[in-house]
Parts: structure tokens; sequence; C-alpha cells
């Protein structure tokens, strides 16, 4: 093998590992066997290969190699356990018993097989007013691979295939690009966060659209972060991304173009030294503000409201609370609880079949990782030298808070589309987790410990709650004397750490006026 070229060496290796694979994922597929076989073996040679090939392009070495495995197949053998697994430990209903766990994937793909089985042009389900598909971009996707792999069954096993390359090819831009835009040690922590974030590994390994959307954000975040170099290829690479990003969720596609103009932008300004072009770029970065903000609230305002009923009455312990606080308290609370989802008190209290309840906590445990990282970056990059660096830091941690936002208020509180839409920046996320990780390892600790904290306060008496709600006194217990003692729990250490510091602060100063004046004496 050693006298064959890369290309061929890529060829190779791909084709003998996607027969080996290929042929144990068809025999947990139904008849016919080389529907199954075939199919697979073609998609996955395929992805095999565009693997190695951005793994050579990037003059990737071992840990890399080690990241996209990771990330490629925790993704394909999770799809392929739920796929096997969930009829059998799911819910009694048609897409769990079809082994899916999004029940829009599985009225999309049945769609798709149809219109794959029919003789009008595929083009027709862009148009089409039955499709399931509001965009038209993802089923379009799935209907050419089943007309061309599997006209006799819905394989969801394929499209998982296609979302785990995806996601795993992105997971190679944002490593380098994170690489080139900070450094290596804050690169590898991102990328390890992306590749096992539990938010995304199930989406991965799903049928959904925000695989390919989070894949599609991290190439075009690399071209945003190394335009200089090649600028017109760069372009291509920014181009195209995105309006494929368009073609499978056009709200989506123009959110994610708009952040990473935004950023782009101000780290374009930062190197400008004429007044006179900062000022033209800030006016234009506000004009995209207002833009942004017109077109989310558009976007926002037709189920803002129907959401937060929707989490009204999706159970009955909120509906009670809801009530008890009175109209105008309803829109925060639905926020704050839409924020902390999936809710992980309300995961390892509520009462659900194993596959389930493991399936809740592992997502819970995942944000909840994630919550203390966004108010430490963002408290901590105001302090990052030179000021240069901070604004495209600023750009990111504040883009993240809107769209938590964002997404909460257009999901409400629900524990399934809430953090659908928010893991669609996942990438900016890894970022973030990533920045933030270097910053504690070069021992800025202190406040990191206090947000989580906060976090865990939040945590402990909610899950005191829920015990005693659901397991020890079965009735109601004080909701709001809970928040009173959360409030006091986050008063005390958020407070405790600005005195703590302003006497640090004052010791410090105190010591070296001693030291100071010393020198002078002597």
């Amino acid at each position: 093998m050693k006298k064959l070229s890369p290309l061929k060496q890529d060829l190779l290796v791909s084709f003998i590992a996607s027969v080996i694979i290929s042929l144990a994922m068809a025999a947990f597929q139904p008849a016919p066997f080389f529907s199954a076989w075939y199919g697979a073996n073609l998609l996955l040679w395929l992805s095999f290969l565009l693997l190695l090939r951005t793994w050579r392009f990037f003059q990737g070495g071992r840990m890399l190699a080690i990241l996209m495995l990771v990330t490629f197949f925790t993704r394909i053998f999770l799809g392929l356990f739920i796929y096997i697994s969930l009829p059998d430990i799911g819910f009694d209903n048609a897409a769990e018993n079809a082994g899916y766990v999004y029940a829009d994937a599985y009225v999309r793909d049945t769609q798709a097989l149809t219109f794959a089985r029919g003789e009008d042009s595929l083009s027709t389900i862009f148009s089409a007013e039955q499709s399931a598909d509001q965009y038209g971009g993802l089923m379009y996707l799935t209907a050419v691979i089943y007309r061309f792999f599997s006209l006799d069954e819905v394989r969801p096993v394929f499209i998982t295939i296609l979302a785990a390359l995806v996601m795993t090819v992105g997971l190679a831009f944002l490593f380098d690009a994170v690489r080139r835009r900070w450094n290596e040690k804050i690169a590898l922590a991102a990328a390890w966060f992306y590749a096992l974030y539990p938010e995304g590994i199930l989406l991965g390994s799903s049928q959904m659209r925000e695989p390919f959307l989070i894949g599609l954000f991290c190439i075009a975040f690399w071209a945003v972060v190394t335009w200089r170099e090649k600028t017109a290829q760069k372009i291509l690479y920014f181009i195209i991304p995105v309006l494929l990003s368009l073609v499978i969720s056009t709200p989506f596609g123009a959110i994610l173009a708009g952040l990473l103009a935004a950023f782009w932008l101000v780290e374009w300004l930062t190197e400008q030294r004429s007044t006179r072009i900062r000022r033209i770029g800030l006016l234009v970065l506000a004009a995209m503000g207002v833009v942004g903000l017109i077109g989310g609230w558009l976007w926002l305002k037709p189920t803002l409201y129907y959401d937060a009923f929707l989490t009204q009455t999706s159970s009955g312990n909120i509906t009670v609370l809801l009530d008890r606080m009175g109209e105008k308290w309803r829109m925060p609370f639905i926020t704050i609880y839409g924020v902390v989802q999936p809710f992980l008190p309300g995961a390892l209290t509520d009462p659900s079949l194993p596959f389930w309840r493991t399936t809740a906590i592992i997502r819970a445990l995942g944000w909840w990782f994630v919550l203390p990282f966004i108010p430490f970056g963002f408290f901590s990059m105001w302090k990052t030298k030179p000021k240069a660096e901070r604004w495209g830091l600023v750009v990111l941690i504040l883009a993240l808070l809107a769209w938590v936002l964002i997404a909460t208020l257009r999901a409400g509180g629900d524990q399934w589309d809430n953090p659908r839409y928010r893991a669609l920046l996942i990438p900016w996320f890894a970022v973030l987790i990533g920045w933030c990780w270097h910053r504690l390892r070069e021992g800025h600790i202190a406040w990191f410990l206090r947000w989580v904290g906060v976090v865990l306060v939040f945590f402990i008496v909610f899950f005191l709650w829920y015990m005693f709600r659901y397991q020890v006194i079965k009735e109601y217990i004080g909701f709001f004397d809970m928040i009173r003692v959360i409030l006091a729990g986050w008063a005390m250490i958020i407070l405790g750490g600005l005195a703590w510091d302003l006497v640090k602060r004052r010791r410090a100063r105190h010591t070296s006026d001693s030291e100071g004046s010393g020198r002078k004496v002597s």
C-alpha cells in the first residue's frame, strides 16, 4: 500500500471499511438484503472517502483523526441502535415503532419514499402543499437517496450516515478555524465538546435538518476566519454552505449567514486604523442588528404566545404554578423555564421508560454542563488582552445569549424543540467552552466555581422540591418559598464573591504601597 498514491490509499481503505460495516448494518435492516447493503455500502464508501480527504486537506494528525472517528461513529452506532431497539424499548406509536426518535423525521421520510416511488420530478417537493418538510431541502435529499437506493422500504440509517458525515466534516473545519483564530489548546477543547455534546450526538444520529446545518455552519465559519488566504476560494467556501443552509431551512440559513457576517465585520474593523472606516462599519453593524431584530420578531411573533400556551397546558404542575403567579409573571417564568430545558431535576425524578429517562438525563447533563460557562465567558471576555482580541468573542457570546433567548421564546418551555433550535449554534458553544476551558487552565477559576455554585443551588433546591412533590410528601409544597431560597443562595454566592475580590484587591494594594514605602526609606 506504500506504493499507492494517497488518493488510491483512501479509496481502498474507505471501500474495505464500508463493505465490512455495511454488511453488519444490512443484517439489522428489512429485506431485501441487497438493497439494505448496497445503499449503505455506497453511502459509507463516499463518507469514509470524504472524511479521509478532509483529514488530509487539513494535514491532520493523530488527534484530529481520533476526533473525527469519535464524532462519526458515535452518531452512526447510536442511530443504528435506536433504529433496531426503539420499537421494543420505546413508546407504542408509529414513529417509535419505526425506529425514529423524532416524529417529524418519520413523517418526512415516509413522504419522501412516496415521492421517490412516483413518476414526477422530485423538484415538485419544493412546491408540494402536503409536504411535511416546510422548506423541502431535506425531503428532497431523502427522496433522492430512496429513489436510487431503496424504493422498497424506508431506511432511516441511510440519512443518519449523511448526517454523521456532514457533522464530522464540520468538526474538522471547526477545529482548524479555532486553531488558527485562537490556539491549539482551545481548538482541542472545542472539538471534544462538539464531538461529545449529547444533544449534538442525538441529532446527528437522527434524520433531522440540524446536523446538516451545524456542519455547514462550521465550514462557513472556517471560511470567515481564514478569508485572508486565497480569498476568492474562501468566498465560495462561505457562499456554498450558506446557500445549502437556506435550502434546508431558510430562516436558520439566514440567521447563520447574518451571525457570520457580523463576526467577520467586527474582526475586520479591529484591524482598521481609520476612524471614519470604523464609524461606517459600526453603522453597518447596527443596521444589521436592526434588520436581525425585525426579522427575528416577525419569525417569533406568530408562535410566541401559542408556544407559551403549549408550555402551560403540557404540564399540570406548570399550569398550577402559572395560575398562581398571575398574568404578568407567566412569560418571564416560561422564558426561564425554557432556558434550563432539558430540565435536569425533572429528568432525574420524572418516571418514564428506561430509554427515555436515560436520554432525558444525559441531554440535561449536557446542557447543565454548559450553563456556568455562559456567564463566566460573558464576564471574562472583557478582560481579554489585547483589546482587539475580545471583539470577536463579544459577537460570539452575545449571539449565544440572544439565540438561547430566541430559541426559548420560539419554543417556550418545550424540552425538544427548544434544545433543538439551540443546538444550531453548537459550533460557537464549542468555541465558548474551549476558550473558557483554556482560561481556567491559566488559573482564572474563582468566578467559574461561583457560577457553578449558582447552577448547583438552582439544581439542588429544585431537585428537592421535585422529590418532595412526587416522591415523599405527595402534595404541593411552597414553590415560591423555594424561589426565595434560590435567590438568597445566589445573592450569597455573587455578593460574597464580589466582597471577597474587593478585600483581595485592597490587600494587594496595601501590600504594594507598603513595599513601595520600604524601598523609599532604604
